[in-house]
Parts: C-alpha cells; sequence; structure tokens
C-alpha cells in the first residue's frame, strides 16, 4: 500500500515537471541573485537615452523574475574607460555591462559593423530588425563574444549621425575649407572633399568650436545635446550619416550559464523588448523634446538634399570593401557579410545612395 502511494505521488510530481517545462513555466527553485552592473554611459536621469536603455533593461528582468534577479549599478565609466569593460567583464569583476563594442575592435572584428557603412539606414526599428536577421545569418557575432567570455543580451539602436554647423548646410560644396570634429576610425574619411577630419572626444567639441577650431560638429543629436554645442552653433542638418548600436549589454557567460533557461530566455526576451522600445518610443521621444527645446533656443533645422547625399557618397572611397577585405583575412565572410547587411536593409525598404563593397 504504501509503495503504490509513493509510486503514485512520484508519478504526479514526474508529471508537474512535465507540464512546466511544456509551458515554459520556471520550477519552484528560485535563483536570488544580486548583479553588480557596470556601464560607461551617465545615469538615467541625464537627457541620454543609452542609461535609460540599460536601466529599463535592468528593471525588466527584475519585473520578469519576479524580484529574483536584481542588480548593482555603477554609472558613469567609474570603474575604466569604456575600452576596458569588456575585460572587466570577463574576468568577472562585474557581472553585467553595458559598453560599446566598436571600443575593442580586436576582441569584436565583426561588431559595430554599421559603423563601416556612409548612409546606411538611421530608422531604427529597421536597424533593430535587420541586425538581428545578421545575428541569425552570421553565428561569427556570437562566437566571438564567447570568445570573450561574454554574451550579448540587448543592443538598443543609437540615433542618427547628423551636423551642427556655424553655417547652413546645404551642399557638398559648403563643406570646402572647412574643418569637422568627429572621432572614430572611420568618419574622418566619410567627409566631402575639401573637408578636413578633427578627431576629438565628445567632451572636447564645445571648446573647439568656440575657440573657432572647427566650424561643424558631428554626432548623434543625444551628444549634442549632452554637450550643449546648440549654445555655439545654430544650424542643424539632419544628413543621416548613420546610426548604429553603441549602448550594448553584455553580461559574463560564466554568470549567464549558471541561470535557469528560463531565466536566460528572460535576459534575451528582455533584451529584445528593450530594443524594440527604444526604437518605437525612446528615440522618437528624446527626438521631438530635443527639437523642440533647440528651436526655442534659436536653432535652424534642416534637410540635406538627397540628390547632395548621392553626389557625396559617390565621391567617397569604399571603406566597406577595405573593411571586409580586412576581416576576410582574419577568417570572416567579409564580402557577405557585407552584401548581406545592403540586402537586408534594401529588403525591410531602405534606399542606399550607392552600393558598398565591391570586391576587386
Amino acid at each position: 500500500m504504501k509503495r503504490n502511494l509513493f509510486t503514485r505521488s512520484l508519478i504526479l510530481f514526474l508529471g508537474v515537471l512535465v507540464i512546466l517545462a511544456l509551458t515554459g513555466q520556471e520550477t519552484a527553485f528560485a535563483q536570488k541573485m544580486k548583479l553588480k552592473a557596470a556601464s560607461i554611459y551617465p545615469s538615467p536621469d541625464l537627457p541620454m537615452h543609452m542609461g535609460i536603455s540599460f536601466q529599463l533593461w535592468m528593471e525588466e528582468v527584475t519585473k520578469r523574475t519576479k524580484g529574483d534577479i536584481t542588480f548593482e549599478t555603477l554609472w558613469g565609466a567609474t570603474l575604466g574607460p569604456g575600452s576596458e569593460h569588456i575585460e572587466l567583464l570577463r574576468k568577472g569583476t562585474v557581472d553585467v555591462a553595458q559598453t560599446f563594442a566598436w571600443y575593442t575592435p580586436g576582441r569584436f572584428p565583426l561588431g559595430s559593423y554599421t559603423y563601416v557603412f556612409p548612409f546606411t539606414p538611421t530608422d531604427p526599428l529597421l536597424i533593430v530588425k535587420a541586425n538581428r536577421k545578421m545575428k541569425e545569418k552570421f553565428p561569427q557575432l556570437r562566437q566571438d563574444e564567447e570568445k570573450q567570455n561574454v554574451i550579448r543580451v540587448c543592443d538598443p539602436p543609437g540615433g542618427p549621425y547628423d551636423l551642427m554647423s556655424r553655417k547652413p548646410l546645404k551642399s557638398i560644396d559648403d563643406f570646402k575649407g572647412e574643418k569637422v570634429a568627429l572621432i572614430g576610425r572611420y568618419f574622418g574619411r566619410w567627409l566631402p572633399p575639401g573637408a578636413t577630419a578633427v578627431v576629438r572626444p565628445m567632451h572636447e567639441r564645445y571648446e573647439l568650436l568656440q575657440t573657432g577650431v572647427v566650424n561643424i560638429d558631428f554626432h548623434p543629436f543625444t551628444h549634442f545635446y549632452h554637450t550643449k554645442v546648440y549654445e555655439l552653433v545654430k544650424n542643424y542638418t539632419r544628413v543621416g550619416a548613420m546610426a548604429g548600436f553603441h549602448s550594448e549589454a553584455f553580461v559574463n557567460l560564466d554568470v549567464y550559464k549558471k541561470l535557469s533557461p528560463a531565466y536566460q530566455k528572460i535576459f534575451m526576451e528582455a533584451g529584445d523588448y528593450v530594443d524594440e522600445k527604444t526604437a518605437k518610443e525612446l528615440l522618437p521621444q528624446w527626438t521631438d523634446l530635443f527639437e523642440k527645446e533647440l528651436k526655442k533656443l534659436g536653432v535652424t533645422f534642416s534637410d540635406f538634399p538627397r540628390e547632395e547625399i548621392k553626389k557625396w557618397a559617390g565621391k567617397l572611397e569604399d571603406v566597406p570593401a577595405e573593411w571586409a577585405d580586412e576581416v576576410t583575412k582574419k577568417g570572416y565572410p567579409g564580402f557577405e557579410f557585407v552584401k548581406a547587411w545592403q540586402d537586408i536593409t534594401s529588403e525591410l525598404g531602405y534606399q542606399w545612395p550607392r552600393r558598398w563593397g565591391v570586391k576587386k
């Protein structure tokens, strides 16, 4: 009798486990963890969407795990510069980090690939969808993360790179003789003929404009707002040079593997949710706020003519082809990668001003 009762109880227990597994629900074995997080960006109370996106992801994880997973966060690159955050994460100094793969191209040769293409799409939801397709198509992206003992869980889009200038910019001829403040490996090579790049970090741009060293600044709108260069230059030109993903969230892979499959799924789904929320809500809200405030301060907004963008693109070197050749020599499908990004975004409705990545 007792043996029959034990057998029935065991069968009932196993049946419950099967039902929970089939429905994707977590079993009663809770995982309470407080994870140490670090961000290279300012805290969410400042007018930059990057910190807000990261905060939203952490809040969403905590909510979906019913409080089992919480976070203690250090903001504003407290632990070191952006280029060091992947190493801090890799060795477990922190459990989660918001940083930028572009800062460490040696670790992520394919990371931040959107920063290779002049005039890549700037529609935030379009690039979110296209980026997901690229991840599905190219397992090398995830493999590179695993080599660094990290896994990317959130990839919210950034705003378009535009121009603020002392004088209106209506054609590529308006750049002749001008110096443009910018940063990055390729941006200086994207300028129209006659313009000169002055490479400086974000926090030095105000002084460059104030002293007349440059008359043009190249940045996303959020960075213009944060650095207050609108106090000095009153012309905002929507050129849409590119948009990418500069506020990625990574989790230490050892920590991630300790999570149950259900909680791993929550980390990823929370990331997808924040990526889309950033594209559909946060960026449009910030753009609207930014333009309204700056118009009150006397800033004039204009769109750079499409025909001039085509002329501009036509005069540039094929940087994506150069990049493709470089990563191909490292064992990656470089030219296939460059072609796929253009094909996928075109299928989603984007019209490129020219074709990039032409193999010689």
